[in-house]
């Protein structure tokens, strides 16, 4: 049974502070919760609506002994940080990866991954993120740095948005300027002023990508051995972050699988 308290304690972990004092996180939706029970998070406990039958989860989560709450649909509106309540959600625990992790991945010769680190310099879209994440995923990257002021990774609508592959992937929060020094990373910077991608040979150990409105930050371009445009011929001002990450992971990978 479902207590007001419990449920308070969901609906407190939309803000970041409390997800990062609890190490918890609320993960919403049928692909997402199903996808956090196959990974090796640990799934604290599964709430669905009353009337709704989630028959994959509910087999996944007896397998791992984890106890599914039916709440009514008023209940699951308050805790539910989306517009629509999905019917699910999960509470899970964040698993926090140093820097240390994901370059040693990088450069680990067994993984078989694209050699390259993504990393997002003060992204404010949830969305944007997520989906960098699954981008980043779905074409074998080492895996993900983010900095302190970008979008919590944990925030649901960041986890949604990832379609389960921020379980997926190493995730890091750490500052960028200091990763790249202290391991002697190369990277390389989106920018709309910079060197034709299509044009460059460079073989980049970190994409960086800047925020949506203010790009990447000078001390963090400074310390990047080259910037890249994609090429358009379009009046817009720039490409959204989320698709001029893909379109250039996208030609990593078509370059890597040539060598």
């Amino acid at each position: 049974m479902l207590t007001k308290n419990e449920r308070n304690s969901i609906k407190a972990l939309r803000h970041r502070e409390n997800r990062r004092l609890e190490k918890r996180m609320v993960v919403e939706g049928g692909k997402s919760v199903e996808e956090l029970l196959k990974s090796g998070f640990e799934t604290l406990r599964i709430y669905v609506t009353s009337g709704i039958e989630f028959s994959s989860i509910r087999v996944l989560a007896e397998k791992k002994g984890i106890a599914i709450v039916d709440v009514s649909s008023k209940d699951m509106q308050i805790m539910s940080s989306l517009k629509s309540a999905p019917g699910v959600l999960a509470v899970g625990k964040v698993q926090e990866v140093d820097a240390a992790s994901v370059v040693e991945r990088l450069k680990n010769n067994e993984n078989k991954g694209l050699k390259t680190m993504l990393l997002l310099d003060d992204l404010a879209d949830p969305g944007n993120v997520g989906t960098l994440i699954r981008t980043a995923d779905w074409f074998g990257l080492s895996g993900v740095i983010c900095s302190p002021k970008t979008v919590d990774v944990w925030n649901a609508k960041t986890i949604q948005s990832s379609m389960g592959s921020i379980f997926k992937i190493p995730i890091c929060i750490a500052e960028p300027v200091e990763v790249l020094i202290e391991f002697n990373l190369k990277a390389a910077s989106l920018d709309s002023h910079g060197e034709n991608i299509y044009n460059s040979d460079f073989s980049p150990d970190v994409l960086v990508i800047g925020s949506e409105s203010h790009g990447v930050s000078d001390a963090l371009a400074k310390v990047c051995e080259t910037s890249w445009a994609i090429p358009g011929i379009g009046m817009t001002e720039s490409l959204n972050a989320a698709v001029a990450g893909a379109i250039v992971t996208s030609e990593l990978f078509r370059r890597f699988n040539l060598k």
